[in-house]
């Protein structure tokens, strides 16, 4: 069991202790932690609520997420002058509990070294996160912290209600889901895709003929943006968890094959034909080895040829999938997923043009990373108005200027704004309807 912490420098500030939690498995029975065995659980739960250790901790409501899935989470925080006079002897151990509407379990915990606590956590509080994909319907949450120097615990119990959502543009994707699914605590990029996350969304892709969707991602930031550090991991945020949505789908009579384009270094960094399952650690390889590499002397002479290489990469692609082999030619779907682009100054852009008989149906889902909730958000416990941290004020973006829709004018793209995981989900509807219809 590890734990990594974020502490404030200044006093009286949030720190996020960000625990790794164990990983179980669906099964009947629910997900049983171990860790629940070895400490009189129930029987806490029979004392009702108690604090023996100063803490507060709540149940917040579900919301959807961007792999859209309902997310609950369970905030736990810890005062602390309490941690500083548990300092240096044993562990905090925190326990949570979901039973569903059929009182199933589904249990998790994580840990904090008392003996590992810094001189300074007097002045600071420490805030601890347990998220859980859930089903709509009725639950009851147990929390328990546990001293396991002095054994001392404080115990609380809640109700939590998960509604249907309203007008669902996909009603049957939770179809084969359990009723609740842990997320464990990752760095990113697994953060961001959460590869342990076995369960499947119900995304059926019926058309009439052959169809052969390919999908493609840009990673790369515009060009006035390339060097922010946390542009890239907000597009990743975004983009990698739409991904693992899109990768879902399933094309009854046809095949999902996805790219990911590296403009800057005006290469494809990953390739994966007949997409069952996304091979996430090729993907995740592939992410690491563009992030850590420098660009090269050639990559910095050819910069104004980024547009050039998507241009030239769109048009291969839909070569590709409207002249699949078979005696039925198939029906083409490109979808399109990347940030606003704005490319370098001087750039020559020049519109696709693709043949008349290689048409192909396209789907541009642009995102606007500073706007959509990351895959596991932490919400920010500070006194004062709520806001994700990172993130600008509600309606301010990073970039109003793209130059990829101009460039796939001529292909008559269906173009999708995408801020929220609501606004992904209508897209979604609206691109699998489209594609059941070809």
């Amino acid at each position: 069991m590890s734990s990594r912490r974020i502490l404030a420098a200044r006093t009286a500030a949030v720190v996020l202790l960000l625990v790794v939690g164990a990983s179980h498995g669906f099964t009947q029975r629910g997900s049983l932690d171990p860790a629940f065995t070895k400490v009189p659980f129930d029987q806490w739960l029979q004392g009702g609520d108690e604090g023996q250790i100063r803490w507060t901790a709540h149940v917040v409501h579900a919301q959807l997420s961007i792999h859209q899935r309902l997310m609950a989470r369970v905030v736990v925080q810890m005062d602390g002058a309490e941690l500083a006079k548990r300092r240096g002897k044993g562990q905090l151990v925190i326990f949570v509990r979901l039973n569903d509407g059929e009182d199933r379990p589904y249990e998790d915990h994580g840990v904090i070294d008392l003996e590992k606590l810094e001189d300074g956590i007097r002045n600071q509080n420490v805030t601890y996160v347990a998220s859980a994909f859930v089903l709509p319907g009725d639950y009851r949450v147990a929390i328990a912290l546990f001293d396991t120097a002095t054994r001392e615990h404080s115990v609380k119990q809640e109700k939590l209600h998960v509604p249907a959502l309203k007008n669902d543009p996909l009603p049957e994707a939770w179809r084969d889901l359990p009723p609740v699914e842990l997320i464990p605590h990752a760095d990113a990029p697994d953060s961001w895709y959460l590869p342990t996350v076995a369960g499947r969304l119900n995304l059926p892709a019926g058309t009439r003929r052959p169809v052969r969707i390919a999908v493609m991602v840009n990673v790369t930031p515009s060009e006035h943006l390339s060097h922010s550090q946390q542009v890239p991991e907000r597009n990743l945020g975004a983009l990698l968890p739409a991904l693992k949505v899109i990768s879902q789908m399933a094309p009854r009579n046809g095949s999902l094959s996805v790219a990911v384009l590296d403009l800057a270094r005006r290469r494809v960094t990953f390739h994966q034909e007949d997409m069952t399952n996304l091979d996430w650690q090729a993907l995740k390889d592939s992410l690491k080895e563009a992030d850590a590499g420098t660009i090269d002397v050639k990559s910095l002479e050819d910069r104004h040829r980024k547009a050039e290489f998507f241009e030239a990469e769109i048009s291969r692609r839909i070569a590709s999938a409207a002249k699949a082999p078979g005696a039925e030619s198939p029906a083409c779907v490109l979808m399109v997923l990347s940030n606003p682009v704005e490319f370098e100054w001087g750039e020559k852009l020049e519109p696709i043009r693709i043949a008349p008989e290689l048409a192909c149906r396209v789907f541009y889902f642009r995102y606007h990373p500073p706007m959509v909730a990351p895959a596991v958000p932490v919400p920010a416990l500070a006194r004062g108005r709520r806001q994700r941290p990172g993130l600008p004020p509600p309606g301010i973006r990073e970039s109003q200027i793209d130059q990829l829709e101009p460039t796939l004018k001529p292909l008559a793209p269906q173009v999708f704004d995408i801020e929220t995981p609501e606004q992904f989900r209508k897209a979604l509807a609206t691109t699998l309807a489209g594609i059941s219809g070809r």
